[in-house]
């Protein structure tokens, strides 16, 4: 579980967070809100790539910290900044990241695979299309199978087939000890899957609900 208190982040005179209370349970939640409401400083805040104005995060009871190395293996974080090294092939800069977490070449392949990204395995990163760009930053962020994933506008420049295989990848990430936020305006992709949803508006959450399992036999 992710514990957020008083969260309060700021640049400058501009308010980003605005002492944030918010419990994320396991499941994946989808973070919806317009531009500007809070959604990627949300995201990089639990990611440990900011360090908040005011405030905590915790997972499972323990202080975010970024340079805490057994808790960077448990998140994987796509962002607008892909992550990756543009000189490098898509499937270099996955072994490359695959080395540094654990995980294995069948891993790597298999999500070559899964995204879609096999005609584009040997191009270098800075020379795919934005949305290959997207595709590649997600697998990385998967690659380790993180206990904490953590996407923002995973869809953005995709296509319907790549946005569905995204999607597909997410849900076979999921387990029941996993939390996973999504930060998207695709609001009907996610929310086919969501656990739970997440509003953002101007700094502060103004919505969040937990999806209530279907009973079969209403749905008979």
């Amino acid at each position: 579980m992710i514990q957020i208190e008083k969260l309060t982040v700021a640049y400058g005179r501009t308010i980003a967070l605005d002492a944030l209370d918010l419990e994320l349970r396991p499941g994946i939640t989808g973070l919806f809100g317009p531009n500007g409401s809070g959604k990627s400083t949300l995201l990089r805040a639990i990611a440990g790539l900011l360090r908040p104005t005011a405030g905590e995060i915790k997972l499972d009871g323990r202080h975010v910290f970024a340079r805490d190395e057994a808790f960077r293996r448990r998140v994987g974080y796509s962002g607008h900044q892909t992550g990756l090294y543009e000189r490098l092939s898509v499937r270099e800069n996955l072994l490359l990241f695959a080395r540094l977490y654990g995980a294995t070449q069948s891993r790597v392949d298999g999500l070559i695979g899964s995204l879609g990204l096999e005609d584009r395995r040997d191009v270098p990163a800075g020379a795919l299309s934005a949305g290959g760009k997207r595709s590649a930053s997600v697998a990385r962020a998967l690659l380790h199978s993180p206990d904490v994933l953590l996407l923002d506008e995973p869809y953005a420049n995709l296509d319907d087939d790549a946005a569905e295989r995204i999607s597909m990848a997410v849900q076979e990430w999921r387990q029941p000890h996993r939390v996973g936020v999504i930060a998207t305006h695709g609001a009907k992709r996610v929310k086919g899957f969501a656990d739970a949803s997440l509003i953002l508006q101007r700094a502060h959450a103004v919505s969040y609900r937990i999806r209530v399992p279907a009973d079969p036999e209403t749905e008979a």
